[in-house]
């Protein structure tokens, strides 16, 4: 049974002397210190306690005290500790003569504590004599036993690091013989012990250290936390292995060093050290007691490690549900059975449902009777190929209004551990303004064909009238040089109308994509187009997906561009602006276009460049001839190379204009998928 001591003083620090020892030594006795003497009356008079001890400066400046003991409580035993001088010498005397006190040993001094003791407690495990021949210096085995309690019972509140170096390294100081104490974390990554907690009886010992204790390190730490069991060193200096701060415990006398890891079954956290004076090493009831102080820290550890994941968990978890009440998108989870366990306040605000009208439902009351059966053979299919997750649309059915599209990605949750599903999570976006704008989307690319095929039809039409009597007044004017020109605007018109309705299909997304050879492609291209003297170099025989029609008219445009900017027509215009230019320039040095292949880092894609040796794009235009209406001739109409991006843009490419390897224009394509 535990007995109350009642310590009652103005002077805090006389409480606390008085107070820390008594519970250090002897765990059968608690202190309730107290400074006010009114509050020390009131719990004489209403609580249990079994001795009271103060000094005799409280109980002059406050008779009522003594008043209250002896009056109404008369069989407690009253200690009043006061200093008095006997022959010049300062002695500590305990009132009503119990003994004097050697005046070596201060009021702090722990025998006071086994004077209180003895006047309390009737049998005190390994404590004092309760004889009247005056009590030891220590109790028990250097009172380890006593203190092993006491820390004990410090560290069941113990929350923080901190305190656990408080109740451990603290206390074990206090201990007779004991000069150091230290508790050092195991860092595996760094294969270093780490001391955070320390404390010393005498001088302060070096503090900012690390001890190698893996990878490969030697010495006592490395044993002890390897082998995971406590090494006793009975002589320091002898030992033959590294042993942490063996310098500083020689010149402090320490003779033995106990080194006892810090684990439980699951975890090894660091370890224990506790440097001893005493000359005879540790006995059998000093290692069972720092045994014993090891596992409880251990514990203690344990529980705060398992606190801190616990708490990190929580925080996760808190981000996680803030995340999910703040975003847009309806999100849920489904018990195996397709009812709502979990769902967020977008969800409830989509489909007008509380959320309590929600949960425990399944999930087809939100669904039209379609969407139940698409979400159904969704979920079949992500158990059958155990995906990770699928996207699907469906139409949901609010409580009150018309049914709007979504756009659900659903979710397996993890299978439970005899591998039955546990259900299903999802995220439902509502795509209204999506699916709207795909619609008008829809309206005007069919409104731009029929605009195409009409300026076709309208425009074609009429001009094949016009050539066919252009072929008639041709045999019979004697004009021939107007005739040409009028064949050649016609031509050039019927080109015109050639590009529109490629500008106009182009920009749509190449839904008919298919293998094809990009030499054949090239080819053909070319044939298309009159190249006059020019000469291709086909450098890429590789295999791509792609519309074809689309291609061939794309390559055209740039075979075409070649031709114009860079060939036979510019070399004509040339000589025309400059009359001391020979006829033969350009035979001497016709145009050549090559069409090679382009290295991309993903296997899966290829890239291909179109590129001439003529006089290239100047360098402030570059960036500029994608736009529409960009030309750089007198006569173009500007949309040739526009229609190139657009084609380009349909297939996912990334077209680029650059200077090619002999100085001409340079038309690279990237990102363009290859064919198996």
């Amino acid at each position: 049974m535990t007995s109350r001591v009642l310590c009652v003083s103005d002077d805090e620090s006389f409480a606390s002397r008085v107070s820390a020892p008594l519970e250090y030594s002897y765990p059968g006795v608690s202190v309730l210190s107290v400074t006010d003497v009114a509050d020390g009356v009131e719990v004489i008079e209403n609580e249990h306690v079994d001795a009271v001890v103060t000094d005799a400066r409280t109980i002059a400046s406050a008779p009522r005290l003594l008043a209250a003991v002896r009056d109404r409580r008369p069989e407690l035993s009253l200690l009043v500790l006061s200093m008095q001088s006997v022959d010049s010498d300062r002695l500590t005397a305990v009132a009503e003569v119990v003994d004097f006190l050697d005046a070596s040993r201060a009021v702090d001094d722990p025998a006071l504590a086994d004077w209180v003791a003895n006047s309390v407690v009737d049998d005190v495990t390994s404590g004092p004599s309760a004889t009247g021949d005056g009590p030891p210096l220590t109790g028990g085995t250097n009172g380890i036993e006593e203190t092993s309690a006491a820390i004990k019972r410090q560290l069941v509140d113990a929350t923080r690091p901190g305190e656990v170096e408080t109740a451990v390294c603290d206390q074990i100081v206090l201990t007779d013989s004991y000069e150091f104490a230290w508790i050092g974390e195991f860092d595996r990554g760094e294969g270093q012990v780490v001391p955070w907690g320390t404390a010393t009886s005498g001088d302060e010992w070096p503090r900012s250290r690390t001890f190698p204790a893996g990878n490969g390190a030697e010495g006592v730490l490395a044993q002890v936390l390897a082998e995971r069991t406590p090494i006793f060193l009975e002589d320091v200096e002898g030992y033959d292995s590294f042993v942490p701060w063996r310098e500083e415990a020689i010149a402090r006398g320490c003779r033995s060093i106990a080194f006892v890891p810090l684990q439980t079954e699951d975890e090894l956290f660091g370890v224990f050290a506790v440097y001893s004076t005493h000359s005879g090493g540790f006995d059998a009831g000093e290692r069972s007691a720092l045994l014993d102080v090891a596992e409880t820290t251990a514990r203690v550890l344990e529980g705060m490690a398992i606190r801190g994941r616990i708490d990190q968990q929580e925080r996760i978890l808190r981000r996680h549900e803030r995340l999910v009440e703040t975003v847009g998108d309806g999100m849920y989870a489904l018990d195996a059975d397709g009812h709502f366990m979990t769902v967020n306040d977008a969800l409830c605000s989509m489909t007008g449902y509380a959320r309590e009208g929600l949960l425990g439902e399944h999930i087809e009351m939100i669904l039209t009777s379609d969407s139940s059966a698409f979400w159904h053979a969704a979920v079949e299919s992500l158990q059958d190929v155990e995906s990770t997750s699928q996207s699907l649309e469906l139409t949901v059915q609010p409580k009150r209004g018309d049914p709007f599209p979504c756009e659900n990605k659903v979710g397996l949750l993890p299978s439970d551990e005899a591998g039955r599903s546990r259900g299903t999570v999802g995220v439902l976006r509502d795509i209204t303004e999506r699916k709207k704008r795909e619609r008008e989307l829809q309206r005007q690319n069919e409104r731009l064909d029929a605009f195409a095929s009409i300026v076709s039809h309208d425009l074609r039409n009429p001009l094949s009238v016009a050539q066919g009597y252009l072929e008639l007044v041709e045999e019979s004017a004697d004009d021939q040089e107007s005739v040409e020109r009028v064949d050649e605007a016609l031509a050039r018109m019927n080109e015109m109308i050639d590009d529109v309705l490629a500008l106009a299909r182009g920009g749509q997304s190449a839904t008919d994509a298919a293998p094809v050879q990009l030499a054949t492609v090239v080819d053909a291209a070319w044939s298309n187009v009159d190249t006059g003297q020019a000469h291709l170099s086909i450098e890429a025989d590789v295999l791509i997906n792609a519309d074809e029609s689309r291609l061939l008219r794309m390559l055209e445009n740039l075979f075409r561009n070649a031709i114009e900017h860079g060939g036979d027509a510019a070399s004509a215009i040339a000589r025309a602006d400059d009359p001391e230019a020979s006829s033969d320039d350009q035979s001497m040095n016709p145009l050549s276009v090559r069409v090679g292949e382009l290295e991309q880092p993903d296997p899966s894609m290829v890239g291909f460049y179109v590129e001439d040796d003529g006089s290239g794009i100047p360098p402030d235009v570059r960036d500029s001839v994608f736009e529409s209406n960009f030309t750089t001739s007198s006569d173009g109409h500007g949309i040739g190379l526009w229609v190139v991006s657009e084609v380009a843009d349909a297939h996912g490419w990334t077209p680029t204009a650059t200077v090619g390897s002999e100085g001409g224009a340079r038309f690279e394509f990237t990102n363009v998928e290859r064919a198996d």
